[in-house]
């Protein structure tokens, strides 16, 4: 039968989060529950079971879940040591999160799938969350420290999950992006790509329109694009001569594609980004 678990009772004097190491060494330690808070946790060791909403899901190392208030979980390790980062937080702070930073989300936690979110992460992500995580229990549990520690882990979310789109590509473009993302490579425009590619070019068009949903030269050009919105921030080089480093020869192509891009000119772009406020 499932308990229903308040936050306030898991929380000292004057603190708004909890967040502990767990060591999960047998059997249902911890009763089948729901609670009025959203939690996280990550396995950073060990095996083990998490019963989910009527379901035997396997954690093991590297995993990361996120809990809605409403699901109802517990674990079990059959023995197997399971040891997790765990971090329960007031559901007001999640409503929070959604509405400044995620609004209109399907992903973390605001799908509405039967069971929570859960992503394997890497071995090194994992250990920056834990010592993360161990530097904000050395202070005291407020709400700076809570919001922090929760945007370190949603900052890191969502640049995996923009890595794991990206690596959905075959090795060889992945590796052909990496070493394009250059000026001499711009010069010498899509056959470069393709020569990197080490591929027939129709072969080359058809994986990129399958994996990033565009064309070879819609593909490349953002990338050029993208380099060329860089080097406008970042530099006061004329616009001209970035446009040419970025193997544009023509100033109205390269204005057409930049404002289809950023729904904004070069130059509005740059004014918009060294304005001083």
């Amino acid at each position: 039968m499932s308990k229903y678990f308040r936050l306030k009772d898991f929380l000292a004097k004057d603190e708004v989060f909890h967040i502990a190491r767990v060591f999960i060494t047998t059997r249902y330690d911890i009763s089948y529950h729901s609670h009025d808070y959203a939690e996280l946790f990550w396995v950073e060791k060990g095996e083990g079971i998490h019963h989910v909403n009527g379901n035997k899901v396997t954690i093991r190392a590297n995993d990361m879940v996120l809990i809605r208030p409403e699901d109802e979980h517990t674990f079990s390790s059959n023995g197997k040591n399971l040891t997790i980062v765990n971090v329960a937080f007031p559901k007001e702070t999640l409503d929070y999160f959604h509405y400044r930073y995620f609004a209109n989300s399907n992903k973390y936690f605001w799908t509405d799938s039967k069971l929570p979110y859960q992503i394997k992460i890497s071995e090194n992500l994992v250990k920056r969350f834990s010592s993360r995580a161990e530097e904000t229990m050395r202070f005291k549990r407020s709400n700076m420290q809570m919001d922090s520690l929760l945007l370190f882990i949603f900052r890191n979310l969502q640049e995996l999950n923009t890595q794991q789109d990206f690596s959905s590509a075959p090795s060889w473009l992945v590796s052909a992006i990496k070493a394009y993302n250059n000026t001499d490579c711009f010069r010498e425009g899509i056959s470069s790509f393709v020569k990197l590619c080490n591929r027939n070019p129709d072969y080359v068009n058809r994986v990129v329109k399958t994996v990033f949903k565009q064309t070879l030269t819609e593909f490349v050009n953002d990338i050029r694009i993208k380099y060329a919105a860089d080097e406008l921030i970042l530099t006061s080089i004329p616009i001209k001569l970035i446009a040419y480093a970025c193997g544009f020869e023509s100033i109205a192509y390269f204005y057409k594609q930049f404002s289809q891009r950023y729904a904004q000119t070069p130059s509005d772009y740059r004014k918009l980004n060294q304005k001083i406020v």
